[in-house]
């Protein structure tokens, strides 16, 4: 019975020691990729932590800035506060010199414009009745010397004719006298010499 019990515990055992081989095989890989992964978290953080340290310097110095900047326009704007008064009222003294001379002189100015603007219309008023009556008085005179031009221009022809046909008349009587008289005195020429 010792032999079955040694066999039978010899069953167990090997398996027992296989299993243990493999959990030993499996640490030893488990311990090989551990040792890869720190090395390379070393490695990186070698890498990386100079880099990250002169970051956080540079942020440390952008925030040095910012805080020198933010005292300094908390100063601005302190002064700012203090002088907004003044230059409000400053304002609302600019704004009300500017309603006086609004009021007083662009007004002034502007019922100037438009008093010299109603004396311009009205002389360019007059001057067109000027033209109106000038320009009726010329149409009068020319329909009158038309009408004179017409009333002379009859006479005037009548006379021209008158004129032409008693010069006519006179010419024609002054050559039959002269016909007539030189034919007188060759007949009293002949008389005298017979």
């Amino acid at each position: 019975m010792d032999t079955v019990l040694n066999t039978a515990s010899l069953y167990w055992q090997i398996p027992l020691g296989l299993l243990l081989l493999v959990l030993a095989v499996f640490f030893i890989w488990l311990a090989v990729r551990i040792n890869k992964t720190l090395k390379s978290v070393e490695n990186l953080l070698d890498k990386s932590i100079p880099n990250l340290l002169k970051a956080t310097e540079q942020l440390a110095s952008v925030h040095r800035d910012v805080s020198t900047l933010l005292t300094s326009l908390d100063g601005t704007v302190t002064e700012l506060n203090q002088k907004l008064p003044e230059l409000l009222e400053n304002i609302n003294g600019i704004t009300a010199s500017m309603q006086q001379i609004s009021e007083s002189e662009i007004r002034q100015t502007t019922h100037n414009i438009q008093e010299i603007t109603e004396t311009i219309n009205q002389n360019i008023a007059k001057i067109d009745e000027l033209v109106n009556t000038v320009t009726d008085f010329s149409q009068t005179t020319v329909k009158h010397v038309e009408y004179y031009r017409d009333q002379l221009s009859v006479p005037v022809s009548d006379f021209v004719s008158a004129w032409s046909a008693v010069k006519t008349g006179w010419e024609t009587f002054n050559q039959s006298r002269k016909s007539g008289g030189s034919g007188s005195e060759d007949s009293s020429q002949e008389e005298q010499d017979g």
